[in-house]
């Protein structure tokens, strides 16, 4: 599949836990990228370090999902380590 699932969290206000009202979460097509934000992205699935917890308190990180011909990817990173294109496409939604 060539779409990337993207949801924000985190944050001063904690976006997306579960006593959060609001959701920021996205989708775009990994074809729409550049081959440079591919390659950021496919580092941070390959690299599969995740965030460390507390490392940046307050800052907000993404959790990424692709689907591959293996199964679906998961990975958490910083918000400096997502290419901007990928950020831009969050949209905030109230639950």
């Amino acid at each position: 599949m060539d779409i990337l699932l993207v949801e924000r969290l985190g944050g001063l206000a904690g976006f997306g836990g579960s006593g959060s009202g609001l959701r920021s979460r996205g989708r775009i097509a990994l074809s729409l990228l550049s081959s440079a934000d591919r390659e950021v992205l496919d580092a941070l699935f390959a690299s599969r370090s995740g965030v460390a917890p507390g490392e940046r308190r307050d800052a907000f990180r993404y959790r990424l999902t692709r689907t591959t011909p293996l199964g679906e990817e998961r990975v958490e990173a910083w918000e400096h380590a997502v290419p901007a294109t990928v950020c831009a496409c969050v949209r905030d939604e109230i639950v």
